[in-house]
């Protein structure tokens, strides 16, 4: 078997095996979560698999040292994610094609309550399969909330000021079953 043909039955395999969630408008509320792929890894190196998580909430946002709102949302989110710690792990997933500058990035926000993993736009599909981009509508940041059974619960794009508060209520209201 080729090698190409190798890869192309590895991704054919996993799209089945999550559903075929991937759409050209990314996903939308009770799609199946998408796995993060191979590239995703945390500051220290370690990659990180959503399914590792299931169990329990996971909210997902993806974002760059080059989107405006993300320099806001981040910081908000990380001041959410303090009031749910426990209770929803928070995950931000930098695309920036280098490293060094979405640690840099990453780290000016001062980020302290939310797990940051470093997913390269380039060499990666993660942002293509949640957010989508085939049209070019693609909206950075957006943020996914996943359900303990790895269903996509609550879509937010973009950020504006108060979305702090439209995200705590949203995850009450998910986390009392409502």
């Amino acid at each position: 078997m080729s090698a190409l043909f190798q890869k192309l039955w590895n991704v054919l395999l996993i799209a089945a095996f999550l559903g075929g969630v991937a759409h050209a408008d990314g996903v939308g509320v009770n799609d199946r979560a998408p796995e993060l792929d191979s590239s995703a890894r945390t500051a220290g190196g370690k990659a990180i698999k959503l399914k590792d998580k299931q169990g329990g909430w996971v909210l997902v946002t993806f974002g760059a040292k080059w989107c405006k709102p993300c320099k806001k949302e981040l910081p908000a989110w990380d001041k959410v994610a303090k009031k749910y710690k426990g209770k929803v792990l928070f995950v931000a997933v930098n695309i920036n094609n280098k490293k060094a500058d979405g640690e840099k990035f990453m780290k000016g926000l001062k980020i302290k309550n939310m797990l940051v993993v470093y997913s390269p736009q380039s060499s990666t599909t993660s942002a293509n399969n949640y957010v989508g981009d085939e049209d070019g509508d693609a909206v950075f940041p957006t943020t996914f909330v996943i359900d303990p059974k790895g269903m996509v619960r609550h879509v937010h794009k973009g950020f504006h000021k108060g979305d702090d508060k439209k995200l705590a209520k949203a995850l009450d209201q998910l986390l009392a079953g409502k």
